[in-house]
């Protein structure tokens, strides 16, 4: 009785088996009837990953063919001029404004939380309280009720003179 239990199996699991071997031929032909060149879209993606991580720059090592013999640029020389036509008038303090400040200072979004410039009285607190005090706030940080100062405005490449221009441009176009 086993025998024929065992032959009644293997009966069983060849004509599976070969069920699923006629229906993985009819899939295989079917896609490659219907189906996208693979060869055409591995190479469409191969360049899109190409474009997507390429370098942003080159580093260029001194002496080499395009590097650059003239040093850094520092920040006056980074300045624009008052006769640009940038609408800058040459103001350290607008300037460092302009390119830091402004991204929470000149947010709209963000006025319950941080004074905008030319808010007169979100500022008049602020500068009831003297500017040695916006002084210290802008240079080392302050951590209030309704939000936080970084120290130098989060970038500690500046100077104290630049963080206090920047002060001073500030509360001078809020009062």
């Amino acid at each position: 009785m086993s025998q024929e239990k065992d032959q009644l199996f293997f009966r069983n699991f060849a004509l599976v088996v070969g069920i699923l071997a006629v229906l993985m031929v009819i899939f295989i032909v079917l896609s490659r009837i219907y189906g996208i060149d693979e060869a055409a879209e591995a190479e469409r993606d191969a360049t899109a990953v190409a474009e997507r991580t390429a370098p942003v720059g080159e580093v260029v090592m001194k002496g080499e063919e395009g590097a650059f013999d003239e040093a850094p640029m520092t920040m006056e020389e980074s300045t624009p001029a008052a006769d640009s036509g940038s609408g800058s008038s040459g103001d350290p303090g607008q300037h460092i404004y302009e390119n830091l400040c402004v991204n929470c200072h000149g947010i709209s979004a963000l006025a319950a939380m941080i004074p905008q410039m030319g808010d007169a009285s979100a500022w008049a607190p602020r500068i009831s309280k003297g500017v040695d005090v916006l002084y210290e706030h802008a240079l080392n940080g302050f951590t209030g009720e309704l939000g936080m100062m970084p120290a130098r405005g989060g970038n500690p490449a500046l100077s104290d003179d630049e963080v206090k221009a920047a002060v001073d441009y500030m509360v001078s176009q809020s009062q």
